[in-house]
Formats: structure tokens, sequence, C-alpha cells
């Protein structure tokens, strides 16, 4: 499947924004990468003339912007000495440098209009064979919408679609049969914003917006995962046996043994409990992320202080002992139910510290997954799968 871009902050639009039908032509600059236009209608599809710059008003802290070098350099290992001197010397209203990796550096601002500025400074960038970009997930954010007919075109879907956040990019998910790749009704939108929207609409007709997970990113030269070949440091491995050679020099192509698990399977193969795993935490994590976030931009002290204390009631002398019984019963009832919540508590947490129940998890996934249609999947093939795996 293509693949997309996504987070970001920009401030969002107070009404919804429509597609003027005239507009055409190709996304340019360092907004989401590999646009096309009409000429292939399930070509990734920008806002014509995006270039990806820090929007006017933007509260971020820091401005990061990426530089990596256009000759192969590898600008990550330069020594600080020359990277803090021609900064300093050339460039306006740096605070600071950061080591990404070993091909790309951060170099911060404290405000954006300087930040865009040197974006723009092709001066600079060319003395130095450098390209500057601002990473996505300062700027916009990618959701996905789903059951959208196959021959509408990606251009058709940026004039029609409209939404409260400023549409940048639209992508359609594919996959490929034999040698012809087939669009599928799963799209991307990249918006300019921090949070995605509830919905967008197509005419009168409104889409669900979901948030759009990447891939898990696995290196092809040592088949870990979370980076990639080129930053890699590792040996080259055999996908096909583990063996340090390249799978095309692989002399014992039946042997085949996972790099992670040791599992009968290829490194790349979704049937690796290690990479289902690893999807699933990456899942969690943007999840858990996403939540915090939209909480923290939604959520003010100012705009919401905090309730007074209840003031204390005077004592009625008068009260019934049934009152009083009702009472007890409610604070045992509650004091039962908090038992239990600790309860269930420690025992998710149990179950989350413990790699081999975790491991059995993820196995029953890929088993249930992976089987074919003929034998039903319920309650009781669940749970005899889940003991298989466990025992």
């Amino acid at each position: 499947m293509e693949v997309n871009e996504g987070g970001g902050s920009h401030p969002p639009a107070s009404k919804k924004r429509s597609r003027p039908a005239d507009e055409g032509g190709v996304g340019v600059g360092s907004g989401p990468s590999g646009c096309g236009d009409d000429r292939d209608a399930y070509l990734p599809y920008c806002k014509p003339g995006y270039k990806r710059l820090y929007p006017e008003g933007s509260t971020n802290t820091d401005f990061k912007v990426y530089v990596e070098s256009t000759n192969n350099d590898r600008l990550g290992n330069k020594s600080p000495i020359y990277l803090n001197h021609i900064f300093a010397m050339d460039v306006k209203g740096v605070t600071g440098i950061q080591r990404v990796n070993a091909n790309k550096i951060a170099v911060i601002f404290k405000q954006y209009n300087t930040a865009n500025n040197f974006i723009n400074n092709t001066t600079f960038l060319t003395k130095y064979n450098m390209k500057a970009f601002i990473p996505a997930a300062q700027i916009d954010k990618t959701g996905i919408i789903r059951f959208v007919p196959a021959n509408i075109s990606n251009k058709e879907l940026y004039r029609r679609l409209s939404s409260i956040y400023e549409i940048v990019a639209i992508r359609r998910f594919s996959k490929k049969v034999g040698q012809e790749r087939i669009p599928l009704q799963t799209v991307s939108i990249t918006f300019l914003s921090n949070v995605l929207p509830n919905n967008v609409q197509y005419d009168l007709f409104s889409y669900r917006v979901f948030e759009y997970i990447p891939p898990l990113l696995q290196c092809y030269r040592c088949f870990k995962f979370n980076h990639s070949a080129k930053v890699c440091n590792g040996k080259q491995r055999c996908s096909i046996c583990g063996g340090e050679h390249l799978y095309k020099e692989c002399d014992k192509p039946t042997e085949i043994s996972c790099i992670n698990c040791s599992g009968p399977h290829l490194a790349i193969s979704r049937l690796c409990p290690i990479k289902a795993k690893k999807i699933i935490e990456k899942k969690n994590n943007i999840s858990y992320a996403s939540v915090a976030f939209t909480k923290q931009v939604t959520t003010n002290e100012k705009d919401f202080p905090p309730l007074p204390s209840p003031k204390s009631q005077p004592v009625n002398s008068n009260v019934s002992v049934n009152k009083s019984v009702n009472i007890s019963a409610n604070k045992s009832v509650q004091d039962v139910n908090k038992v239990k919540i600790v309860h269930s508590k420690d025992l998710k947490s149990q179950i989350i510290s413990d790699n081999d129940v975790l491991m059995a998890l993820v196995q029953t996934l890929v088993e249930l997954a992976n089987k074919d249609d003929s034998t039903p999947t319920n309650l009781k093939t669940i749970k005899d799968a889940l003991i298989k795996n466990l025992t």
C-alpha cells in the first residue's frame, strides 16, 4: 500500500472551505512528496503550489527545520564546530542545532518567520549543498476515509471534498496484483491542522475521518524495526535464512528462518509474532498520543475553572436509623467496587508485563487473521487457540 504523512499544527478555519472548480496543477515545494496531477487518476494529488511553511501566528515553542545534504554527505556526522560556524555566520535566528540521524540535522528557531525565511534561503542551501524542509508532524495531520468509489480520481476528490481544516493532499491506497496496481476504496487526506476533523463532506455526503497509522518501518539491511537501511549500522542479513548476505546470494532458499523470531517464515512476513507485536505497540502509542494531544488542545484551565468545594451541611439530629444504614451500605458497595477496579488494573498490568502472555495473544490474533473461511470463528475456537498458545 502507498503511504503518506501526518502530524502538525495550524489554527482551524472558522467555516468549511470548498474547492474552487477551476483549480489544477501539480503540488510543488516541500509539501507532501510524490504528488501528481490528472494525467494519472490515482497518483497522489496536492494543493497546487503548496509548500510546507509554518503558518502565521503559530504557537510552537520551537520551530524545527530538518536539513539534509544533496550530495549524499552524512550531515549528521559532521563536526559540530563546522555546523556551528556556518549557521552562526550565515543564518539568522538559529537557537540550536540537533542531530536527528547520520544524514539529518534539526535547526531550531524561536520564531516562525525566521524558520520560513531559512526554508527559502536558496543562496545558503545551494552554497553548502543542502536541502531544508519542515517535518510533517509540525504542520499537518493525515486521516483516512473509507468506502470511496475507485472511479473517483484524487483530483476530483480534492476539488469536491470540504472540511473545517484546509486539505493539502489526497492519496488513494492501492495493492499490487501481479504486475497491475489495483486502487482500493480507502483514501488518505492530509489536513493543514494539528488535529483531525470528525468528518469531511463530499457534496451532501459525509465521510467519517479515522486516524491514519503509518506502516511499521523495517530495515531492509538488518531487518530490525523502526529505522531504515539508509541509517542502519548493522550487518547485512538475508531475509530468507538470516545469514550475513543478500537474499539474492542465499544458497539455502529452502531453510527459511526469520532473523527476528527464528520462525519458519521470511523476515518481512506478517506472520512474524515480533512484527505483529510491534505493529500493535505502534497503534497503541499513536492512539494514546492522539488522545493526549486532543485533551491538551481542547482543555484549558482558564476556560474550565475548578468547581467550588461543596459546603458542609448541618447535621440533623433527627436522621432516621434507616438512612444511616443505607449510607453504610452504600459505602460498603463503593469500597467493594474500588477493590474490583484496583484488582482489574493489577491484572491488566500483570498481563502487559508478561511477555509470554502478550506473545500468545499476538500469535492467536495472527492465526485467527490467517485462518481459512471454512473454520467458524466463535468464542470456543478463539478460546481454544489462546489456550493452545499459552501452554
